[in-house]
């Protein structure tokens, strides 16, 4: 027991009462403030039965199969079986010419009560000329109507092979008919295009087969660069998305359009985020097509001299089960069971100690949404619990300081 006043009580050392106070904050470092964990206590972390993740070490087999993820439209986009024609459709508007030669015709063009007509009549010369039926919709069956003939079907044929069944039908009706259809407004045989576009309208298509890219143009243009625009094509039941720049780049992915496609351009600007210990804790917008792991952390100033640790540092990613299948331990496959989730949450670790570490990385492309987290040095913590013990120490040393010059003074 001791007094306090009483000066001949030997009391205990103030700086070992810090100590005494100290030694569980040091015990429990990991306790203390940090930017972001080490890379033992990630490492250490276990996934739950809910939410199941794994960690990658990056190396060339690594890289290799995440180079493999090219998004496309797929194959039921690229179908070989469509081929552009100029086939008429419901909702197209035509318009059609009658040419006849002698006698008594069904569809007289204005000339034949004009005087000079009639002059040619009297001479035995044949009376020609032509006559145009007023332009027609065709109807959702197919059909139009000619007069003297009644309705005709000429859905699906091209503008010829229409003008020869009207002909066809005029046989025996007039005098040597030649019938010609042409095509006035292409409507049935269109493809929308919309969003973030110029221009939003349907575009007809041709039998030249309008590709992506040229419905695109004839919309006015995107608005947008290329490498933060999406282009999503709505056919029949599917629906494909890709980036507009992989449309530009790749000629496999500037596809066919096909009638009543639905082509939607969507502003999205593809980001990355960058957390942990490093200069600058931010999101940060792709200002290129491909940007890749070693640019990404450059643009972040890479992790503190102090106090990062870039033997740890991390690339999180929800990866697409194709590619994961690869590159995960077949044990953590197994546990997944036989349904695989469609997208695999997973931590690529890259270890910029060395120099294959910069070459992976530089190999490495982003994608949108990704998160980098550059570790805390595995001494950082040990360096904060030290300093804060120092911290307590100076405090029992300046009130030890006190204390004695008021036992003096007293």
């Amino acid at each position: 027991m001791f007094v306090v006043g009483q000066s001949d009580v030997r009391c205990p050392s103030w700086s070992r009462i810090a100590l005494v106070f100290a030694l569980p904050i040091i015990m429990a470092g990991c306790a203390l403030p940090a930017a972001a964990p080490t890379a033992l206590e990630l490492a250490a972390s276990t996934d739950t039965p809910d939410f199941k993740y794994s960690i990658v070490k990056m190396d060339t087999h690594v890289v290799s199969e995440l180079n493999h993820y090219h998004p496309t439209f797929g194959a039921s986009f690229r179908n070989r079986h469509y081929g552009a024609s100029n086939a008429l459709a419901a909702g197209d508007v035509i318009a059609i010419t009658v040419y006849e030669t002698g006698g008594q015709a069904l569809f007289p063009p204005p000339s034949v009560v004009s005087g000079a007509a009639a002059s040619a009549a009297s001479l035995g010369q044949v009376a020609t000329g032509a006559s145009n039926i007023p332009p027609q919709v065709i109807e959702s069956d197919g059909t139009i109507f000619v007069p003297f003939v009644g309705r005709v079907k000429i859905g699906g044929l091209t503008p010829g092979q229409a003008g020869a069944v009207i002909q066809r039908d005029l046989q025996g009706k007039s005098v040597s008919p030649q019938v010609m259809v042409s095509l006035i407004n292409n409507i049935g045989n269109a493809a929308t295009v919309s969003g973030e576009v110029n221009l939003a309208r349907p575009v007809p298509l041709s039998s030249r087969g309008e590709r992506l890219l040229d419905v695109i143009a004839a919309a006015g243009g995107a608005k947008f660069p290329a490498y933060e625009t999406y282009v999503q094509v709505m056919r029949n039941k599917e629906v494909g998305k890709v980036l507009l720049q992989t449309v530009v780049n790749n000629p496999a992915e500037n596809i066919i359009v096909a009638p009543r496609d639905q082509i939607y351009l969507i502003h999205d600007p593809r980001r990355y985020a960058v957390f942990g210990a490093t200069q600058r804790v931010s999101t940060y917008p792709f200002m290129s097509e491909k940007v890749t792991l070693a640019e990404a952390i450059a643009q972040a100033g890479g992790p503190i001299d102090l106090t990062g640790d870039p033997s740890g540092i991390y690339l999180f990613r929800f990866e697409p089960w194709f590619i994961a299948k690869d590159i995960l331990d077949p044990e953590y496959i197994a546990s997944l069971g036989s349904k695989p989730p469609e997208f695999v949450p997973v931590l690529y670790r890259v270890d910029l100690r060395s120099a294959e570490g910069y070459f992976l990385a530089q190999s490495v492309q982003m994608r949108d949404k990704d998160v980098i987290l550059i570790t805390n040095a595995e001494a950082t913590q040990l360096t904060k619990a030290l300093a804060l013990v120092r911290g307590f120490t100076g405090i029992a040393s300046d009130i030890g300081t006190l204390r004695r010059q008021y036992l003096i003074a007293n």
